[in-house]
């Protein structure tokens, strides 16, 4: 590589590394303009009606080129309909267009095309908005690991009747594990603005990340991210302040504003038998809250606008050791927050308004710590026999320095699970599996000190999964204990210690009787008990009872690659209550009725699943009805 060449990056990346000072706002790291990955050729489309419910959503991403022209489509529409009373319908759609046309390796010219629509019959607060906007953009490669793209364009953006107009320009950048001294550098650079008089929104993005790899085990990353976003939006103007300045709508600015550095230092030999991945993160955030038109007498606490700040500290570590015999990871983390909430005064209103605000506002700061360890690991017994385990260990500290905040809090979080299984011939292997958890919730003032309770959980389940020439079935046997324990119930009524105990059987199996034709069913059969609990004397009073019956057995046939599939849906859900130590029906409800699924896998290429079932619905064996359920999926990667 030649010196001028080497030159200009210098430059690049002290100009990268160095405008943030030079601006004040961002939001995205996602680049537009720029590529990092083989562009792909998709379409996808899903739809799904359940009950009252129709769901759409699809998509396509299309990536062509002519020579040196090339072309971007990015299409994607989500539709959502409830039917009910008052049906409500919400459209949301995003339609990208790029071209492009490469006069040689280092310079390109292009168009960008835009558009965003939302749509949503509900009265909430912002219900139609669009977004449209044109732009020309340049490619500039001085170098096949670096590219930045400047653009400028014209935009519409409309939002609960307003419609703005103005300029959008800016720049995108980017360096790809550029070498600099003993050092990997990459960088992502983003500059954005929307002059939509009399809205503005922005958005500034700049990541830096150094990699330094001292030999094959050891290697250091250090990484900066500086992001801000700025988003003007409508909302209905107050009535003093929509008189005061002849408005309909007002207008609010929120700005994101954060910092973030970090580094990590991995050690693939530690000690010689162990891996080492150290991971520290200080980060700072702040949100900024302001409206373009406050009413000249301010006499409302609602008219002050706000911002939060909020400092993170991160520490991760992860111990690895692995061999033939035994694998284990140890993983501990310890993370330190502070939340401050901050009312910005107006000049010249009235103290007691402002007092009144910002007291509310510091009621609302915080500052937590949660240390966490956890250990994941396992044996290889034999080559039939392991035994796989993991036991989690998280402490949360969570203080609200104001005095009328009463969330002050400590929680307790364990949990354990272990699991054996045996291969017991080639064709058979058998598990069993334990699970416990144990979650503390304690409220240091006695204001919500009836709140402090312990969970206790614990799962048993044994199974096997058996895979023969014609035969395989895999099935699951599992009973659980939920027990809620609250630390002062006898003070306060309104609280009481409950239990939920529950036994479920779980069945998959297919029975293969010729090369395209097979008979498979799926069920599952869940009986629950909820009641009264006395963990003192460990004795329950048995409120509520649930039997849950599911059933789907089905006849598959396949056609060349098409696999089609015919068979019935049955699921049944009682509800009983107790008096005493009797059970009474109080609800049944059961829903029968044919399926249908037609299944297509083409490697890579193609995916297509419909599945359906009508089904025939009794509730409490008088009334009865009759609803259609669909859904259909598919995925063309051309």
């Amino acid at each position: 590589m030649n010196a001028k060449i080497k030159y200009f990056r210098f430059q690049l990346i002290f100009i990268v590394t160095f405008t943030t000072n030079c601006f004040s706002q961002t939001q995205s790291d996602s680049l537009e303009f720029i590529y990092f990955v083989k562009p792909i050729n998709l379409l996808t489309t899903s739809f799904d009606k359940h009950l009252n419910t129709y769901s759409l959503s699809s998509g396509l991403i299309l990536n062509k080129s002519f020579g040196n022209f090339n072309l971007s489509l990015n299409e994607n529409f989500n539709s959502k309909f409830i039917k009910t009373a008052q049906s409500n319908i919400r459209d949301e759609q995003k339609l990208t267009l790029l071209t492009s046309y490469n006069f040689s390796k280092e310079y390109g010219v292009g168009i960008s095309l835009e558009n965003r629509i939302l749509s949503d019959d509900r009265s909430i607060g912002i219900n139609q908005a669009s977004v449209s906007d044109v732009s020309v953009f340049t490619l500039y490669s001085p170098a096949p690991d670096m590219v930045f793209t400047p653009f400028a364009g014209y935009a519409n953006n409309r939002q609960i009747g307003e419609n703005d107009y103005g300029m959008i320009y800016g720049i995108e950048g980017n360096l790809n594990q550029v070498e600099l001294s003993e050092f990997q550098l990459t960088s992502q650079l983003k500059l954005r603005n929307e002059d939509i008089s009399p809205r503005k929104n922005l958005i500034r993005y700049l990541s830096v990340v150094a990699d330094n790899s001292f030999d094959k085990d050891v290697s250091n990353t250090f990484g900066a991210r500086f992001i801000q976003n700025r988003k003007d939006f409508y909302y209905t103007a107050e009535p003093q302040a929509a008189e005061d300045f002849n408005i309909t709508n007002n207008i609010q600015s929120r700005i994101e504003t954060g910092y973030a550095i970090e580094d990590r230092l991995k050690f693939g030999n530690f000690l010689d038998i162990f891996t080492l991945d150290a991971l520290g993160i200080i980060s700072w955030r702040e949100i900024d809250k302001d409206t373009r038109y406050k009413p000249f007498t301010i006499n409302e606490k609602s008219f002050y606008d706000t911002k939060i700040n909020e400092l993170r500290l991160d520490f991760e570590g992860i111990l690895g050791y692995y061999s033939d015999f035994f694998s284990a990871s140890l993983r501990g983390i310890f993370s330190e927050r502070d939340e401050k909430n901050i009312t910005k005064n107006i000049d010249g209103s009235n103290p007691f308004y402002f007092e009144e605000r910002e007291r509310e506002e510091s009621q609302k700061n915080n500052n937590s710590t949660r240390a966490s360890l956890a250990l994941l690991g396992g044996f290889n017994l034999s080559k039939t026999d392991k035994i796989l385990f993991s036991f989690l260990q998280n402490k949360l500290r969570y203080d609200t320095p104001a005095e009328e905040n009463f969330d002050d809090r400590d929680e307790v979080l364990s949990i354990f699970r272990i699991r054996y299984s045996k291969q017991l011939t080639p064709f058979f292997q058998a598990f069993v599996n334990t699970e416990g958890t144990y979650n503390h919730i304690v409220y240091l003032f006695s204001e919500k000190s009836s709140n402090n309770n312990i969970n206790r959980v614990l799962k048993l389940a044994s199974g096997g999964i058996y895979s023969g020439n014609s035969v395989s079935s895999a099935n699951s046997f599992e009973v659980s204990a939920n027990y809620t324990v609250y630390d002062f119930e006898d003070l306060n009524p309104n609280y009481h210690s409950f239990s939920f105990r529950q036994f479920t059987a779980v069945d998959s199996s297919s029975l293969r009787i010729s090369r395209d034709l097979s008979f498979n069913i799926y069920g599952y059969l869940k009986f629950s008990e909820q009641g009264d609990f006395k963990w003192n004397s460990f004795s329950e009073r048995p409120t509520r009872f649930l039997e849950e019956i599911y059933g789907e057995p089905k006849i598959s046939v396949k056609l060349n690659k098409i696999l089609f599939s015919l068979g019935a849906r049955y699921f049944s859900l009682k509800t009983y209550n107790y008096n005493k130590e009797e059970k009474i029906l109080d609800a049944d409800y059961l829903s029968l009725g044919p399926l249908m699924e037609i299944y297509l896998l083409i490697k890579d290429i193609l995916y297509l699943r419909i599945y359906g079932w009508y089904e025939f619905i009794t509730a409490n064996k008088s009334t009865s009805q009759q609803q259609a359920n669909l859904t259909m999926q598919i995925n063309w990667n051309f």
